[in-house]
């Protein structure tokens, strides 16, 4: 039995030890450190305990950090160990969405989209106002006002499971800088 450890952390750290495991568990199946291996079961573990500590807003609030992350700087780094789906390939076709999204920002039209949530596997619903569309590595990245999330967001296009056109339009901030939220070595 390994022997436990009593930490006192301050906010900062302990959200910084949550997001390191979160991205820990998203790229490693296991890690060994001398006669230690450190699992899937151990990590979960560490994960329970710490978004129990710090409360669900700070669990959701580090999923969606994770989701950025690896939408936004990891594009290319495969999602997942082995006994998992890969989601770093794309998910679904963008012959029709790309163009209905290019059409948008340049129109500024909203958008409902069914958007695949990969820290969450799950699909959601979502209105979003197009601001900026780029490509990241391989991948379509736009930057867009999130409806639902109330903030910036990237939505990775390959991600859009269905896409509607709103006849309602909206007036881009003047103070939107899309370089902020660019990758510029990779476009």
């Amino acid at each position: 039995m390994s022997p436990t450890i009593q930490l006192n952390l301050k906010l900062s750290e302990a959200l910084f030890v949550l997001l390191s495991a979160k991205l820990n568990q998203e790229f490693l199946e296991s890690i060994q450190i001398d006669d230690l291996t450190v699992g899937e079961k151990e990590m979960g573990a560490l994960i329970q305990k710490l978004e129990h500590v710090l409360g669900p807003a700070y669990a959701e609030l580090t999923d969606e950090v994770l989701e950025e992350l690896i939408n936004s700087f990891l594009p290319e780094i495969p999602i997942r160990t082995h006994a998992k789906a890969d989601y770093s390939f794309p998910m679904y076709s963008i012959d029709e969405t790309l163009p209905q999204v290019k059409e948008a920002v340049d129109k500024q039209q909203v958008l409902r989209l069914e958007y695949y949530s990969m820290d969450r596997e799950e699909v959601n619903v979502r209105e979003i106002e197009p601001y900026f569309l780029e490509k990241r590595y391989s991948h379509y990245i736009l930057t867009a006002y999130c409806r639902w999330r109330e903030d910036i967001r990237l939505f990775r296009i390959d991600r859009i499971k269905s896409i509607e056109v709103l006849a309602e339009t909206f007036d881009k901030p003047s103070d939107f800088v899309a370089e902020l939220y660019s990758d510029e070595e990779h476009s």
